[in-house]
């Protein structure tokens, strides 16, 4: 799997209307905009939202969009390992990511099968990526949803106030963990004054299949 950042041309801001759109420009623009979304922090599709099953109830969060490899349908975010969001992914349930850029007007709804790497190639190379900024949250000491007295980083007394440096920074990789999901289905919805548009594609392995749908 190749994990060289490939970067595109940005799109015209200013989409088609509804009457000028096709299945396959919307399926190729829908990858396209995800892929800008993991290489931009200030692009619409940076952050998305994902959805758990906990065996009781469905659970949302929003996480930072890290990598997209379109040839392989995959998508790539981190966590902490030890946040309750990975044992609810390793139970075999489907996962849902929800994206939305009010500038594009754009919503992409995605069901995807999710992957755990730690320790592994993938979760590597994503560490090595990882600015210490970034890496910092991985050394907390308490697990995610830990119950504090106050409110609190969690972080070590020696960190409160500043990044780590690289060697400090090391001591986190233990809580570093990759979450990578297999788009299975994206459901396209664009809002426009002119009458939305809606369509789903459905991936298989000769490629997809696309219908409209009402919105």
């Amino acid at each position: 799997m190749a994990f060289q950042p490939t970067f595109v041309k940005d799109r015209p801001e200013k989409l088609p209307a509804p009457q000028q759109l096709t299945l396959e420009n919307i399926e190729r623009d829908c990858w396209e905009y995800l892929l800008q979304g993991s290489l931009k922090g200030k692009d619409g599709f940076h952050t998305f939202a994902l959805g758990t099953y906990s065996g009781q109830e469905v659970e949302m969060r929003t996480l930072v969009l890290r990598k997209v490899e379109k040839s392989e349908r995959l998508i790539f975010t981190h966590t902490d390992a030890r946040s309750p969001k990975v044992y609810q992914l390793e139970s075999g349930h489907t996962a849902g990511l929800l994206f939305y850029d009010p500038n594009r007007k754009i919503q992409i709804r995605i069901k995807a099968r999710p992957s755990i790497h730690k320790d592994d190639f993938i979760a590597g190379m994503l560490w090595s990526e990882t600015r210490l900024s970034a890496r910092k949250s991985y050394l907390s000491i308490k697990s995610p949803g830990h119950i504090l007295g106050q409110g609190e980083d969690g972080l070590p007394e020696h960190l409160r106030g500043r990044d780590p440096d690289l060697e400090e920074s090391q001591a986190g990789l233990q809580n570093f963990l990759v979450l990578g999901f297999e788009v299975l289905q994206m459901d396209w919805l664009y809002l426009h004054s002119q009458g939305h548009r809606r369509a789903v594609f459905q991936y298989n392995e000769a490629g997809y299949d696309a219908l409209w749908v009402n919105p």
